[in-house]
């Protein structure tokens, strides 16, 4: 049975208990690198239709690229570079790996840390022992342990949206990259059929000047035009081969799986319809765009950050300890030891004015983007329907003009009504539409890539790298006839 005077120390006791177990959960915050991964894949799935996950071990690399080996084994769609640049690219895993290492720093920032024991023996003059035993714990640690949660959920939300972020632009590179390849390699086959028919049509003509029915001129002229054509196909083989290549390093893929990379013949078809132009992006969708999320998940955490130091600036640690002293055979002494730094020459200024000056930079950061964001989706979506205007006025108005004058020449040039130039004339210039319609069609379904990953706030840039279209429409030596 109790007395009345154990009744209220016991009542505390009981009271204490439920508060200690909380803070013992808290300070062991567990690991959140498997829950990131699950909600980047929340927001990338939906878009790529495939998740990413971190290959740890050898059979989880073995299966994922036995799904890429799959997918090599037939031409290769745009959407199955997605798939397997998100599969096996080092790089992308490199990504992931970088994400879930600071997760798991984050995490362990805002847990306590772990008490220290201390244990001090000393011999008195006499023979007697003195012992001391001590275990000190953070005071000023878990003080802050509710803020430092906190801070903590900031930068996870951080992690994720900027892991979701990075996985989307993988896809849209991979995207961009498979297009450049195919309309390279697109071109390229298109200036060998050119260059088999200015060829056989040279050959043709120097003959014919043999027997005495064609100039010298004209002889000359059906040479050139073959050597010019030659000399683009050069320039169309090497810049399919930076494409490929380019594409090869997209997807991330080694030696023996780009030799097995296939592609398409050509690009796919572009709808008829033109697409419809998009309304002044409502507020709504401005906030899902990921850089806009990121950026105030940002301005969030240097908020909490510069809250904490605020509150520890001045003192930046304490330690209370519970301590034992024994000497020899006389009776333990028992109290307590309390430790902290005395603020005399650090005032904790300059730790404020830093963080109060990083809150603003990551407010001004998080106003500049949302304000560049709808700018960004007007010059996305005006790019897209310009493109879709320059192909369509191409294969509908110029290439088959061009054929039209060069069938028309051809009558007349068998009519002996025009000569070998116009003629050649005539071909280069049906030659040079229809290249120019492979780099409109081209540039079309970048403008579009770069329009989707517009929605979602992603970077992908169209950049300068050499592709076939730009390389056959460049003018040659020959040129300018």
């Amino acid at each position: 049975m109790w007395n009345k005077s154990q009744v209220p120390a016991r009542l505390r006791t009981l009271r204490l208990a439920p508060l200690a177990a909380a803070a013992l959960l808290a300070a062991c915050a567990p690991l959140q690198t498997r829950q990131s991964l699950q909600a980047a894949n929340a927001i990338v799935q939906p878009h790529t239709g495939q998740p990413v996950e971190l290959l740890r071990d050898d059979d989880q690399r073995q299966h994922a690229q036995a799904q890429i080996d799959a997918l090599l084994a037939k031409p290769l769609s745009a959407d199955d570079a997605v798939r397997v640049a998100l599969l096996g690219s080092p790089a992308l895993q490199a990504l992931i790996a970088q994400t879930q290492a600071e997760s798991a720093a984050s995490t362990r920032s805002a847990r306590l840390a772990n008490p220290v024991f201390g244990f001090e023996r000393l011999l008195i003059g006499g023979g007697g022992v003195e012992i001391t035993r001590s275990l000190s714990i953070g005071l000023l640690d878990l003080l802050t342990l509710p803020t430092r949660s906190r801070i903590d959920a900031a930068r996870q939300d951080q992690l994720r949206l900027r892991l979701a972020r990075d996985v989307l632009r993988v896809a849209a590179q991979a995207r961009m990259a498979w297009v450049r390849a195919v309309a390279a390699q697109q071109a390229a086959a298109y200036d060998r059929d050119v260059v088999s028919a200015a060829q056989a049509t040279a050959t043709l003509a120097t003959r014919m000047q043999q027997a005495g029915n064609f100039t010298k001129l004209d002889a000359a002229q059906q040479g050139l035009f073959a050597a010019d054509s030659a000399l683009r196909l050069n320039r169309a083989e090497r810049a399919a081969a930076q494409s490929r290549e380019a594409l090869v390093r997209a997807l991330g893929l080694s030696d023996a799986q780009a030799a097995r990379l296939r592609l398409p013949a050509q690009l796919p078809d572009i709808q008829k319809q033109p697409p419809a132009a998009a309304q002044l992006p409502l507020q709504a969708e401005l906030d899902a765009r990921l850089d806009v999320q990121l950026a105030s998940a940002d301005y969030a955490a240097q908020a909490q950050a510069a809250g904490l130091v605020r509150n520890t600036s001045l003192i930046e640690h304490v330690e209370l300890g519970g301590v034992r002293k024994t000497y020899s055979d006389a009776a333990p002494q028992n109290g307590f030891d309390l430790s902290l730094p005395l603020p005399l020459f650090d005032l904790g200024d300059a730790r404020r004015s830093a963080a109060a000056d990083a809150v603003l930079a990551a407010r001004n950061r998080a106003l500049a983007t949302a304000q560049a964001a709808a700018s960004q989706l007007r010059e996305a979506d005006a790019l897209r329907r310009s493109a879709w205007q320059q192909q369509r006025v191409g294969q509908e108005q110029i290439v088959p003009l061009a054929q039209t004058v060069l069938d028309e020449s051809q009558l007349r040039y068998n009519g002996m009504l025009i000569g070998t130039f116009q003629l050649v004339t005539a071909a280069q210039t049906q030659v040079q539409a229809v290249r120019a319609a492979i780099a409109a069609q081209r540039d079309y379904w970048l403008a579009d890539a770069v329009w989707q990953a517009a929605q979602l706030g992603v970077e992908a840039d169209l950049g300068a790298q050499p592709d076939a279209a730009s390389a056959s429409a460049a003018p040659s030596a020959a040129a300018g006839h």
